[in-house]
């Protein structure tokens, strides 16, 4: 992002031009989620989707998560993880590894990452986040696992775990960084349960129901967010 008149993206343009219906002489805050940076702007020209703004000196972008949130999703059927990605971006998470599980159904696209990367962007477009989620992988879960190790707190989402969510939570201060971890369809096999515990990973539920991969996902996220 650079001082100076520009263009805006197809994607923002229509996002200024159609949802919120702006035009010449409005002003608007742009940022740009990959470089972390924002700046009050003035829009100069709108035709159709061809927008035109006067951006004044970009600063650090001011709307960013404050606590670390890494997500480790394993990858899960059709566009899953499209879902996935956007709700962690709109709910604060600060990475999400995408895992290959015993258990998963697919093999990721060879180009996954890229279209994550950006879901990721719109969806902080769409929220305001003056960011974005690092996306990391596919990757095997194991190696996902071990590359998390160091984290505060680390949670395997397990439906049925007898601790919930919130009393894992309730028993760290605020602003601990976390990791999560969420299984595809079928679950967690034996073994990647009994890798997880071994490094230090707590099994943790989020209540009575059996949730979809994508919801506990949002769920647990929802939780953290709501400590502040």
């Amino acid at each position: 992002m650079r001082e100076g008149e520009t263009r805006l993206c197809d994607a923002a343009a229509r996002y200024v031009a159609r949802v919120h219906r702006l035009t010449v002489g409005d002003r608007l805050t742009v940022f740009d989620p990959r470089s972390r940076l924002e700046a009050d702007a003035e829009i100069i020209a709108v035709r159709s989707t061809d927008v035109r703004v006067r951006i004044e000196p970009p600063r650090e972008a001011t709307n960013v998560p404050a606590t670390s949130v890494s997500v480790i999703q394993t990858i899960g059927k059709g566009t899953k993880m499209d879902d996935v990605v956007r709700d962690a971006t709109e709910l604060g998470a600060t990475r999400v590894i995408v895992g290959i599980g015993e258990r998963s159904v697919r093999l990721p696209h060879a180009r996954l990452r890229e279209r994550l990367e950006r879901v990721a962007v719109e969806a902080a477009r769409q929220c305001g986040r003056g960011d974005v989620p690092t996306i990391v992988g596919p990757v095997p879960l194991g190696d996902a696992l071990e590359a998390a190790r160091g984290e505060a707190l680390r949670i395997l989402l397990q439906p049925g775990a007898e601790r919930r969510l919130g009393e894992v939570l309730a028993n760290h201060p605020s602003g601990t960084a976390v990791v999560l971890v969420i299984g595809p369809e079928g679950g967690f096999s034996d073994a990647e349960r009994t890798k997880a515990g071994a490094l230090g990973y707590v099994s943790t539920s989020l209540g009575h129901f059996v949730m979809r991969t994508e919801t506990a996902c949002a769920a647990a996220l929802g939780a953290i967010a709501a400590r502040g």
